[in-house]
């Protein structure tokens, strides 16, 4: 049975964590695995980062998945709510479930002084138990300091500022954050900008009381690697975890072998048929691509239906038998054809059911998704469910 595979290597995972430490080793490590892991399968990457001093993920859902897990397994990790909740009755979750919302806006700070003004015990609306029914509600700050995303203004956080003042200390955020808009462009100067706003913001709070009670975080994986500055007491790695270069987007062709990181996942399929064409024979979909001369193609079980690239261009990479061949063609939903004349010049013999990888080992992601006109975060999310995991 012919089946597309993706291997993840959870030692390479573990690698890549320690990486993290190596460069900011004075911080606290938020791993994030939102988007099921970039991909990659949030619990058994949870599992295999719970060196990790804390977790992040984008949404409630996700956040219940995993407190789900924690508590089936003993485990007290904290879970930190990126884009926050959206309601009194999901605050009254996360206060119950211990999990940790972003305050990205004066509206979710509303529902959250609702939630905490409640006098109703509500409990949570899914089947796990509180893990604590006397727990108060633990929360960070989020302000905008050029992304223009989510996070507070300036003005904004005058406002709250002015509330905290109403409502005493207990209402204020345990952690303070931003997040760059360019710190994959190491030189771009509105890093060095966001940070001072940042401390500047930072500081504001300083007329409600003592600071070191409340932490900071800005560090993404670009900032990690490049901006020691930004690392204050938390960093928040993501794509760096899964062996991405975080610089991949800027001018300069960068993969994670680069930084020091091991690819986590290699997608692997293999090859169905081979063909001998004649020279004008024209290949897949729109016959865009033709023969130059009398050759040799491979057709390979994957495509956009297993989550491989549509767009990805003539010249692709793929390997097989530790060698580069170029696709050739478009991708359809269940195939690609490659050619295979370098093999052939090399004297490398090939069959039907040799291995083909597509990325991973051997062959960074990051040079396919150039190929591809994407980034390597869009290819590892947007894997499909035909494809089979295998932990090792």
């Amino acid at each position: 049975m012919i089946t597309v595979k993706a291997t993840i290597n959870l030692d390479a995972l573990r690698h890549n964590l320690s990486r993290v430490k190596q460069a900011a080793p004075d911080s606290k490590i938020i791993s994030v695995i939102k988007a099921n892991a970039y991909g990659h399968g949030i619990l058994p990457v949870a599992k295999a980062l719970l060196e990790s001093d804390c977790f992040a993920v984008a949404r409630l859902d996700e956040a219940l998945i995993l407190r789900e897990s924690f508590l089936k397994n003993g485990i007290t990790k904290e879970i930190i709510i990126l884009e926050g909740v959206f309601s009194v009755e999901e605050y009254l979750q996360c206060m119950a479930l211990k999990l940790i919302p972003v305050v990205n806006s004066l509206e979710q700070f509303q529902w959250l002084q609702d939630s905490l003004e409640s006098e109703n015990s509500l409990e949570p609306e899914n089947s796990l138990e509180r893990a604590d029914k006397n727990s108060e509600l633990n929360y960070w700050l989020k302000i905008d300091t050029g992304m223009h995303r989510l996070g507070l203004s300036e003005d904004e956080l005058m406002v709250l500022i002015k509330k905290y003042q109403q409502l005493g200390e207990n209402y204020l955020p345990s952690g303070f954050i931003s997040h760059f808009a360019c710190a994959d462009e190491i030189d771009n100067p509105l890093n060095q900008i966001q940070i001072s706003q940042f401390n500047q913001q930072y500081q504001q709070l300083s007329i409600l009381k003592e600071l070191p009670d409340i932490d900071k975080s800005m560090a993404n994986s670009a900032a990690i690697l490049s901006l020691p500055e930004a690392h204050f007491d938390w960093v928040r790695a993501g794509i760096m975890l899964y062996g991405i270069s975080p610089f991949e987007t800027s001018n300069v062709s960068r993969n994670g072998l680069d930084e020091q990181l091991k690819p986590v996942m290699t997608l692997s399929s293999e090859i169905i048929a081979i063909k001998k064409l004649k020279k004008g024979d024209c290949i897949g979909y729109g016959a865009s691509w033709c023969c130059p001369e009398d050759m040799t193609i491979g057709v390979i079980a994957i495509g956009y239906g297993d989550g491989y690239p549509r767009h990805a261009s003539c010249g692709t990479p793929v390997l097989i038998h530790g060698t580069e061949v170029p696709l050739v063609g478009r991708v359809s939903m269940d195939m690609i054809t490659v050619d295979l004349r370098r093999l052939e010049q090399k004297s490398i013999a090939f069959q039907i059911g040799d291995k083909v990888i597509l990325w991973g080992e051997g062959l960074p992601i990051e040079r396919v998704s150039r190929k591809a006109g994407t980034i390597a975060y869009e290819l590892l999310c947007q894997i499909t469910q035909r494809v089979s995991f295998e932990y090792e």
